[in-house]
């Protein structure tokens, strides 16, 4: 099944919250070419309130410092209001830590975009935000159809509605747009529910999968979220949809205070695998997210060794070193694989002229020691050529 692709159709109107006129005169050529004119724009979050009560806009384009608050308290207020919590809003910033992403996303905010931004990323983020809206409206609609038929006395036809709407159709798009609009109000665990039914739908829906990544992060699960990164990064790869969904890995990832890179736990689980072309795939991909990840290089470096391209692996492998000189796997690599000595400085012996190895902490000893295990072939077809 292929994955439909997603429009801004969905956004009728729009609100600008941001403390600065420049700021809010760069936001509105944004939508302007995106063919959403209907946009206003306030300073404060007192005024957004005011408006949003008003007039209520499609989507909210808040910027994280506004004249009056932080955008994140205007979000919380929204969601506050069950009048207005299922109105999705993009926070726009100039920089952003991982805390300050993380909480993004625990609010349910449909995207978290850095300044000074792209059309095409602008896009994603609308995208994102047309899901939520699409659904939300759909929702409204129907319970205002079976709350009409309910006050005129059709209790049957009212039962058929709110039946109508608690069955919808099995298809992934709208189970996806069910949970990102349940993220929004903070319902996680309905949230969780809708991903997994767009899942049995589609289980390469790559959202879907994001979709509970972002979910399990609000409830603080670091292990079940980096399982469905995992799982989104697997599927992603598989329908070559990563230019097109890049944007949301790179929030999610930002709010990892680890650094966990799910192409490159999949790329290494590739390589001992032995799907060594799979693997390059993957931790090219991980690389687009984080360029300057030494420990990518160096599986990089594994998976050419292992397709018989010698050549890369040891580009990929010099790489990995101009980004991290003491990685100790890729030192050993790049020696195995050029024959040269590693004349790093490295302590090789205590003040007492013991070997310094023995000293070594016993992890260390270990990633050493398999170091050099995993690549001792790197070099055997060398020697071969050598002695023939």
């Amino acid at each position: 099944m292929t994955v439909p692709t997603t429009s801004a159709s969905a956004i009728a109107s729009a609100l600008i919250v941001a403390a600065s006129d420049a700021v809010a005169r760069v936001d509105r050529a944004f939508f302007k070419q995106a063919r959403i004119f209907a946009v206003r724009h306030v300073v404060s979050g007192a005024e957004a309130l005011a408006a949003v009560r008003r007039e209520r806009p499609s989507l909210i384009f808040c910027d994280a410092t506004l004249a009056d608050m932080d955008g994140r308290d205007l979000v919380t207020a929204l969601r506050a209001d069950p009048e207005l919590a299922d109105i999705p809003v993009i926070l726009a910033a100039t920089g952003g830590t991982k805390a300050e992403v993380l909480s993004a996303v625990k609010l349910g905010v449909a995207g978290f975009l850095l300044r000074p931004y792209s059309e095409d990323t602008f896009r994603r983020h609308l995208a994102m935000a047309a899901h939520m809206a699409r659904f939300a409206a759909a929702e409204r609609a129907a319970l205002a159809r079976a709350a009409a038929k309910e006050a005129d006395g059709d209790v049957e036809g009212a039962v058929r509605g709110y039946e109508a709407l608690a069955e919808a159709p099995d298809d992934a798009p709208r189970h996806f747009e069910e949970g990102m609009a349940a993220l929004a109000v903070r319902d996680v665990e309905r949230a969780i529910l809708a991903f997994h039914r767009a899942l049995a739908a589609n289980k390469l829906y790559v959202e879907a999968h994001l979709g509970l990544a972002r979910a399990w992060l609000a409830k603080g699960s670091q292990r079940r979220y980096r399982h469905y990164m995992k799982q989104a990064a697997n599927a992603c790869a598989r329908v070559q949809r990563f230019a097109e969904l890049r944007d949301q890995f790179v929030t999610l990832l930002a709010a990892d205070e680890a650094g966990f890179n799910p192409f490159l736990a999949l790329g290494n689980e590739l390589v001992r695998d032995r799907h060594y072309a799979a693997a390059v795939s993957l931790f090219r991909l991980a690389l687009e997210l984080a360029p300057k990840n030494a420990d990518a290089y160096v599986g990089l470096s594994k998976a050419y060794h292992f397709l018989r391209r010698p050549d890369l692996a040891e580009r990929a492998v010099r790489k990995g070193l101009s980004l991290n000189e003491r990685h100790l796997e890729a030192r050993v690599i790049h020696r195995r694989l050029t024959g040269q000595a590693d004349t790093s400085e490295i302590p090789l012996a205590d003040d007492q002229g013991k070997d310094a190895s023995v000293q070594l902490p016993l992890l260390l000893r270990g990633v050493l020691y398999l170091a050099g295990l995993a690549t001792e072939t790197l070099v055997r077809p060398r020697r071969s050529a050598k002695a023939a």
